[in-house]
């Protein structure tokens, strides 16, 4: 991380720690006109989460109404009695919605055999209650950074060190009123969810770079003043708190093997990247499909999925390879992030909501609902949006329930679970390919799409 970055953070969270008096135990509140269930003295009445793609119900390259519908704050709102509306965003939990095929538009399956994905044809939305008085009760905004949270300086900037380009979200979701925090805590939340930390290691890694080893460092600073802010401010709030899944194991990052078979040897042959062959351990990002689908990183007369049998021995950009050190570098980076939220959920008013651990034990098992047995595989796994990095409204329901178990558990709340089975296609996906085995990919506009997300951060 950077030394402006040090210093810019160093003075926000001074600012956060000059507010933060209190950080001990809060007496317990009883609930007021609060929902019809039992929330064993914890007051749902207001309702606000702040956060990350994840939180807006990103999903197959963009942001529509029909998804956000099924948000994981949506369906957590929900379960504790809120209404929300698809036309408008409208209700007692507001969204910043957005129409027709979303913004951008989202992408779609054009063809199974090839695999053709893009969004070709379909019409970019609008915001459908941009002019709401108030600030959203979802403030999560794709591409959202922790340090978003608190600081205002990259919502409409190009600058180091996050180099972000595009504005379109934040236009939308924040739509310069101030901080995310500030307006999350204008509408008096009796009770937040906070999603961060995704972003921070999918911003490199999905450009095929490590995150700064600083990463986890930084989140614990920000993390740590903005609890203390949002406990001086409104001392009264319970707030649960997210910890991060390993992106690493995203389909983005594990669609394509580092090997292909030799056609003539029938051997394991490794792909080929401009730093050389690849090694156990490393990683193809999504978006090289295009490439691979034409020969590139295959060697020559060692592919057995591109056209002809044969490679033609160019090497794929290091920017398309997570290496293997890069990966560990990330993981690591996600377990301190993970032993920051660890650490902060020891505060009596703060729950810990656990994917981590959820979405690895989904990755080596798959899960089964209704019958069906669903997995984190692209496409097939019935999980995963188009992206390859979001997921689907099964996956989103699925966080819906770690945040209801993580406040039970925590609060001792009983809040009904939602059903997943309401969400899941009737098999793992209603459009699995009909080729067998590894298959190229046309993912065209996916790039385009995740680049409003996450800039190149090098």
């Amino acid at each position: 991380m950077k030394t402006s970055l040090r210093i810019r953070l160093g003075l926000v969270l001074a600012l956060a720690a000059a507010l933060a008096g209190c950080e001990g135990p809060c007496s317990r509140i009883e609930s007021i006109n609060g929902p019809t269930l039992s929330a064993n003295g914890v007051d749902l009445t207001t309702y606000v989460a702040v956060g990350t793609s994840l939180s807006a119900a990103y999903e197959s390259g963009g942001v529509v109404d029909r998804h956000q519908i099924v948000s994981f704050p949506s369906l957590f709102a929900r379960q504790i009695g809120k209404t929300a509306d698809l036309n408008g965003g409208a209700g007692t939990f507001t969204q910043p919605t957005m129409n027709q095929d979303g913004i951008p538009a989202l992408l779609e399956i054009k063809s199974l055999q090839p695999l053709i994905v893009n969004n070709t044809g379909r019409t970019t939305g609008i915001p459908t209650n941009l002019a709401q008085a108030s600030a959203y009760h979802n403030m999560g905004i794709p591409g959202a950074l922790l340090v978003d949270l608190v600081d205002s300086t990259h919502y409409h900037a190009s600058v180091a060190p996050v180099f972000r380009t595009n504005y379109t979200y934040f236009n939308i979701i924040q739509r310069a009123r101030g901080t995310v925090l500030s307006q999350a805590l204008s509408l008096q939340p009796t009770f937040m969810s906070i999603e961060y930390g995704a972003n921070e290691v999918l911003g490199p890694t999905t450009s095929g770079v490590a995150p700064s080893t600083a990463t986890g460092a930084a989140y614990a600073q920000l993390m740590t003043g903005a609890l203390n802010a949002i406990h001086t401010l409104s001392p009264n709030t319970k707030v649960a708190v997210f910890n991060v899944p390993d992106v690493t194991s995203i389909p983005y990052f594990t669609t394509f093997p580092a090997f292909t078979i030799n056609v003539v040897t029938g051997q394991p042959t490794p792909l080929l990247g401009a730093a050389g062959p690849l090694a156990a351990g490393d990683l193809v990002l999504l978006p090289a499909s295009a490439l691979m689908a034409t020969g590139t990183g295959f060697p020559t007369n060692g592919a057995n999925y591109v056209a002809g049998g044969v490679g033609n021995g160019n090497p794929l950009p290091e920017s398309l390879i997570l290496r293997a050190s890069e990966v560990a570098t990330a993981q690591a980076e996600i377990a301190k992030i993970n032993a920051v939220v660890d650490s902060v959920s020891l505060r009596p008013w703060v729950a810990k909501v656990e994917i981590h651990d959820y979405f690895a034990a989904i990755k080596a098992n798959g899960i089964n609902i209704g019958g069906n047995r669903y997995t984190a595989d692209f496409i097939r796994g019935g999980l995963f949006s188009l992206d390859g990095v979001h997921p689907n409204d099964l996956g989103y329901a699925l966080m819906a329930n770690r945040l209801i178990e993580g406040v039970n558990a925590r609060f001792g709340c009983a809040i009904p679970a939602v059903n997943p089975a309401q969400y899941a296609s009737a098999t793992p996906s209603k459009a699995t390919p009909t080729q067998d085995g590894l298959y190229p990919t046309d993912l065209s506009g996916l790039m385009d799409n995740l680049a409003m997300i996450f800039p190149g951060r090098r």
